[in-house]
């Protein structure tokens, strides 16, 4: 992809997304605020309705309290029509504000007082029955014609006998006596009228009938009867109504609105308020606001939904609302609607307002989408801006690629023409300086190509020299090791360069007698081989014909006859002859002597200077040697061999090494000294040539 274009797509994914993200958050909070804020102005319209609707239960409680307080007993006393209009402006004024929510007033007299003890009605004081008026006398003196007979009385014995047993629960309540005799009567005359019926009428049981004297016409008596079943029915229909008027009232308010009626101070019965549900509804939802299209809208205990208006209640009734909540209120986020609800835990009724949101969320909406369009109206002119730069910034990429593939092709005399002074005129201007560093380092290297051409030639030269003087120096070691039955001889020798200054040899006579030596010589490399190469001819030279001390005071002679300088070489010579060992040594270390039969090992040191030097005088010592008895040369390479922090091994660790391998043979202590030598340093090469010639005595 050109950067070009990965500058356009990079810009687009720097300004589109955020730009998305910014607007779907921003409508998103925005929806979120939207009913945030409609629920609570729904919550606030709750509460006001149901402040409004205690308050009119409240307001109820205090009117009927005004109206017990007027003498409704007297009131009901009077039969007079005209008397009884007097009196409703009076109950109309004690009503108050209440007056439009109460469809009737129903009084309920107090029962009268029982005798607890006698279980007997009070008697009322006996009174003279009034004189009979005389008769109306007609135009010709006859007699005015009989009147009609009253209708006859029908006494609900079952509510008397019922009101008894009241009194008797009242009295025992209170703390008084009853006598047993006085409830057995009572129960038996409650159980003997319970199915008796004196009246004919079915429903009557329990029903006394009191005929007036006289032998009334059985027409009219039927006549009479009709008109008693007719009020009966009419009687139990406005129960009916009542009784339903008492359900929507305990449905609404929660209870049946009721105040005591006094008389004198006494109470004389109850009276309770028929409550019209529809004026205290109407009062309570057709007052609330209505600003933005809310619905108030109530749902009583049996769950019916009341409204203002068959409108509204058509529209409240079609949303899902749950009110299968027990809590006091809720909220409830419906589509294109907030509906919050208040339940009254004493009624069970339950005040909510339904509010539409819809258009306000499509208002959102909208502004979202227009705000969105112009910010890819804003990105699409920045979009214009940038083509232009854009290209102009390729297009000096595009120079400093093209000089780039030219140098890659060779031409290193490639140079770019960047005007900018932006980072990319920077980055041309270094791309120059580069393509002319180049070209200077391309001539540097073809001559340093030259010179490492000759050098390494040089270097195979050299090589081949070394490998050559390696090969040298090894021809001068024995290829075997002598093969005796009074001895078995073991050797190790490790270089630290091509060529090293360590040797060792072995000559054995026909009589058996073994002569062994082990040198170093100074420094390394070809000139350490020569000396060794002029030793190894003295060895050969000599045969084993000289002693020990003789061999080496010739050697050192014919080295210094040789003039080589300061090359030396020091060197131990060692004969074994049966039970006797001579040693002479010149300038090496000493040789270690390791007694089988005590297990010690004893250290033999002898002075002199190496080959080659101004001295020429050495020490010759001989020794009894026994079975079993080692003899270990040595070079200077182990017991100087140094470890990391440059401590070296010592001779002290290499005689007590030596005593621990004694007793096993010359293999096993050259291999022990080995791996004591690789634990030292730790697994490094050496610093100079070690050499070890162990010799072991088998018999004497």
């Amino acid at each position: 992809m050109k950067i070009r274009t990965q500058l356009v797509v990079a810009f687009l994914l720097l300004s589109v997304v955020p730009l998305t993200g910014i607007v779907l958050y921003s409508y998103a909070s925005s929806q979120r605020a939207v009913r945030q804020a409609v629920e609570a102005e729904a919550a606030e319209l709750t509460q006001e309705m149901n402040g409004r609707m205690s308050t009119i239960r409240a307001e109820l409680g205090r009117s009927l309290e005004r109206v017990g307080e007027i003498p409704l007993s007297t009131l009901l006393e009077r039969q007079v029509e005209e008397e009884l209009e007097a009196e409703m402006p009076e109950v109309l004024r004690a009503m108050g504000e209440s007056a439009p929510f109460v469809d009737s007033l129903e009084f309920t007299p107090a029962a009268p007082p029982i005798d607890p003890v006698s279980g007997e009605l009070p008697v009322p004081p006996a009174e003279a029955p009034p004189a009979p008026e005389p008769a109306p006398e007609g135009s010709a003196g006859f007699p005015a014609p009989p009147a009609p007979p009253a209708p006859p009385i029908v006494i609900d014995v079952r509510e008397i006998m019922e009101e008894v047993r009241k009194a008797q629960q009242h009295a025992r309540a209170q703390g008084a006596e009853i006598p047993e005799y006085v409830e057995s009567a009572t129960a038996i005359a409650a159980e003997e009228i319970a199915d008796m019926n004196l009246t004919g009428v079915p429903g009557d049981e329990g029903k006394v009938v009191i005929v007036h004297p006289g032998a009334p016409d059985p027409e009219k008596l039927e006549e009479v009867e009709r008109k008693m079943r007719e009020a009966e029915a009419r009687r139990r229909e406005v129960e009916a109504r009542l009784e339903q008027r008492r359900k929507e009232t305990r449905l609404l308010l929660g209870k049946e609105i009721e105040a005591p009626v006094k008389d004198q101070g006494r109470v004389v019965g109850w009276v309770r308020a028929r409550v019209r549900p529809d004026q205290v509804l109407s009062r309570v939802l057709g007052r609330a606001r209505r600003e933005r299209g809310e619905i108030p809208f109530a749902v009583d205990a049996e769950g019916k939904f009341h409204a203002a208006s068959d409108e509204d209640l058509k529209k409240v009734q079609g949303l899902p609302i749950d009110l299968g909540n027990d809590s006091s209120s809720s909220q409830h986020i419906l589509e294109g609607w907030v509906v919050v609800t208040s339940k009254d835990p004493d009624s069970g009724l339950t005040l909510g307002v339904a509010r539409p949101i819809r258009q306000s969320l499509e208002e959102v909406k909208r502004t979202a989408a227009r705000n969105f369009g112009w910010g890819l109206a804003l990105i699409g002119l920045a979009l214009v801006g940038i083509l232009p730069l854009s290209n102009r910034m390729t297009r000096d990429v595009s120079v400093l690629k093209q000089g780039a593939e030219k140098i890659a092709g060779g031409d290193l005399g490639t140079r770019v023409s960047v005007r900018s002074r932006n980072e990319i005129g920077a980055l041309a201007a270094a791309f120059n300086r580069m393509a002319g560093d180049l070209r200077e380092n391309q001539e540097r290297l073809v001559e340093q190509e030259t010179e490492q051409r000759l050098l390494r030639r040089e270097y195979e030269r050299k090589t081949r020299e070394l490998e050559e003087a390696r090969a040298f120096q090894l021809s001068l070691l024995p290829k075997t090791l002598p093969d005796h039955p009074g001895f078995e001889i073991a050797v190790s020798m490790q270089t630290a360069t091509e060529v090293g200054g360590d040797y060792y040899d072995f000559h054995l006579s026909e009589e058996g007698v073994l002569t062994a030596t082990v040198g170093d010589a100074t420094g390394h490399g070809a000139r350490a081989g020569t000396m060794v190469t002029v030793v190894k001819s003295l060895f050969s030279a000599d045969s084993g014909r000289s002693a020990p001390r003789e061999f080496l005071t010739e050697a050192a002679g014919a080295v210094k006859r040789m003039e080589l300088g300061r090359m030396a070489m020091g060197l131990t010579l060692v004969r074994v002859d049966g039970k006797t060992l001579t040693i002479a040594a010149a300038g090496m270390p000493p040789a270690l002597l390791f007694r089988a039969a005590a297990g010690e090992v004893e250290e033999i040191a002898l002075e002199g200077m190496p080959l080659g030097g101004l001295a020429s005088d050495y020490q010759e010592a001989s020794f009894a040697i026994a079975a079993g008895d080692m003899l270990l040369l040595m070079s200077d390479g182990l017991p100087e061999l140094q470890d990391d922090r440059g401590e070296p091994f010592g001779y002290p660790r290499v005689r007590q090494r030596f005593q621990e391998l004694g007793a096993r043979s010359p293999e096993e202590v050259i291999a022990g000294l080995g791996e004591s030598a690789r634990s030292w340093t730790g697994g490094k090469p050496p610093n100079d040539d070690v050499t070890f010639v162990a010799v072991r005595v088998r018999t004497a």
